[in-house]
């Protein structure tokens, strides 16, 4: 028997949830030699941030980054025993997402929490509600095509943040 549509939310509001969860306590768990490896590498991509950035290579990044998930949530659709990978998908991406911006604040205290916020926040508004959106009408058993072009959308614009929008508030804000 097929869950129910409020199952389905729950389910892909549980995987967010515990993948935000797993994300933010990750770093807690790494020895100190990988999290002063970590957090020397961030300390140094903050520092060299925007000298050497080749925004036309980050639009392609981030395009294929945003769309490999979205592609992954629909080609799950494809079949019926994978619908359900799509909640690992979110799940990682939130994790991906939490474990960044909690390493940021590990590397730098409070101005890590304006970093995250300034190099993934606005980008991540845009795109997670996609891929929610997305994953619950394929869990629901729904592929629209409202949902592709959607998609498509929020990835080409949220990769166009990605590349010249977020770099360009970082280095006028936090420079």
């Amino acid at each position: 028997m097929r869950p129910s549509w409020n199952q389905d939310k729950i389910l892909v509001i549980t995987s967010i949830g515990f993948g935000l969860i797993f994300g933010i306590f990750r770093p807690i768990f790494l020895d100190e030699n990988a999290m002063g490896s970590l957090s020397a590498s961030l300390q140094h991509f903050v520092a060299s941030f925007g000298v050497h950035l080749n925004s036309f290579a980050a639009l392609f990044d981030g395009i294929f980054r945003y769309g490999r998930s979205l592609l992954l949530i629909w080609v799950c659709a494809m079949f019926s025993k994978a619908r359900y990978v799509t909640l690992f998908v979110l799940f990682m991406r939130a994790m991906s997402l939490s474990f960044s911006a909690a390493m940021m604040v590990a590397a730098f205290g409070g101005r890590g929490f304006g970093y995250a916020m300034m190099l993934y926040g606005l980008q991540n508004l845009l795109i997670m509600p996609v891929y929610v959106y997305s994953a619950y009408h394929i869990i629901q058993g729904r592929i629209m095509l409202k949902t592709a072009v959607v998609g498509i959308i929020a990835v080409v614009a949220a990769s166009i943040i990605d590349a010249y929008l977020a770099p360009a508030l970082f280095v006028l804000f936090w420079r």
